[in-house]
This record gives C-alpha cells, sequence and structure tokens, in this order.
C-alpha cells in the first residue's frame, strides 16, 4: 500500500501503533523495519513509518501536553481553595500523561526499552507529583494570594514534568526508529534515580518522625 492509498483512519492506526489495514497492533520492527503485520502480512510504507510516524506520535504528545496543563490550571483555579482537591487534580493529571502520552508512546518500543522508557517516565513523574502536591498544599493556608499561585505553579510543574516526559519518550522513539541499542549509562541513570527517590522517601519520614517527638518531647515539658 503507498502513501497516497492511506486513508485518514488507516493514517491515525498508525500513529497508535497498530495496522493501517487489519488494526492488529505492530511491533517495533513492523514500524520501523521491513517485517511485514504478523496478521495480514502488510508492509507499512517507509514514507509514513519511521522518522514520518515518530514526528507524528511527537506533535499528539505535544497537543496532549498542552491540554493537560491548561486543565490543571482552571481546575486549581476553581477547587484549589478546598483541601487536598488539588492532590487528586494532580493525580488524575498524572495518570492522564501515563494513559494518554507514555503508554501509547512506549507500547510502540521494544521489550526492553519499553520497560527503561516507562520506569525512567514514572520516576520524573513521582518526583514531580510530591513536590508539586507539597507545595500546593502548603498554598492552601493563604486561600486569597494562594489560590492563583497554585494554580500557576501547579499548571506549570505538571507542564514541565509532562514535557519531560513526552520528550524522554519521543527521544527512546527516535532511537528505536534508527535501531540504535540501549546505551548501558541509561540503566545506570535509572538506578541511582531509583537509589535517589529512595534515599528521599527515608529521610522524609525520619524528619517527620524526629518532628513528632520533638512535638511530644515539647507538651510535655510544657504540662
Amino acid at each position: 500500500m503507498q502513501a497516497g492509498n492511506y486513508p485518514a483512519h488507516a493514517r491515525a492506526l498508525l500513529v497508535n501503533g497498530r495496522c493501517p489495514a487489519c488494526a492488529e497492533p505492530l511491533g517495533p520492527r513492523s514500524l520501523f523495519g521491513s517485517a511485514p503485520c504478523a496478521r495480514c502480512e502488510l508492509a507499512v510504507d517507509p514514507t509514513l513509518g519511521g522518522p514520518s510516524l515518530v514526528a507524528k506520535v511527537r506533535e499528539r504528545g505535544h497537543r496532549q501536553l498542552f491540554g493537560i496543563a491548561l486543565a490543571v490550571g482552571v481546575a486549581h483555579l476553581l477547587l484549589g481553595w478546598m483541601p487536598l482537591i488539588g492532590a487528586l487534580v494532580l493525580i488524575v493529571a498524572a495518570a492522564w500523561i501515563r494513559v494518554g502520552i507514555l503508554q501509547p508512546t512506549s507500547a510502540m518500543l521494544s521489550p526492553r526499552r519499553r520497560v527503561l522508557t516507562r520506569w525512567t517516565a514514572r520516576l520524573v513523574m513521582a518526583a514531580a507529583l510530591a513536590l508539586t502536591i507539597i507545595a500546593t498544599e502548603a498554598l492552601t493556608l493563604l486561600p486569597v494570594v494562594g489560590l492563583p499561585i497554585k494554580a500557576l505553579l501547579s499548571a506549570g510543574e505538571v507542564a514541565i514534568a509532562a514535557w519531560a516526559v513526552t520528550t524522554y519518550a519521543h527521544w527512546q522513539l527516535r532511537r528505536e526508529s534508527e535501531q540504535l541499542p540501549i546505551a548501558i549509562w541509561e540503566w545506570v541513570v535509572l538506578g541511582l534515580c531509583f537509589a535517589a527517590l529512595l534515599a528521599s522517601v527515608i529521610a522524609l519520614a525520619l524528619a517527620f518522625a524526629a518532628l513528632a517527638s520533638a512535638f511530644d518531647s515539647l507538651m510535655g515539658w510544657l504540662q
């Protein structure tokens, strides 16, 4: 099937990682190589796969990124005065990034690269989500001034996190299309980031425990 014969819905199927003829999910060898579809044996037109497909997926991710940031900002303006609602909005935004951007893009990758990409993106989102929730919930104490600041802060941090995840996933997709192997340093960075996040959680728990102990001691001294 030649490029000019692809109808719009077939092109949309290809952007979603599916065969434009039978809608069967395609692996990276079929999307970016010469392997035909395992079901109908259609070979993807090279002018629609490879770099062209990567560009289309990147455009879709950027459109979703803008929508996520706008939705988070509006939600915080309307509901940010309610405690913990802002945190719920951020959790929904993180799920949106995962389902709408990360999973469709990483599904086009080879198994090993898919694992690397998804876990790296999860660490980025976890760190951004934790920092944003702490900052925005602290601003709840300033209902008049804090509300617009919360909206801007949450929308900005979500936009940055979504941009980082989107850019990284598309970078891996481009490397997949160029059939470049995973470098060892990529796994090393993932391991170091995971260790740093785990250490931060432990340090935060110890800090809260020390604060609670100090508060109990102070209350006992006052009595």
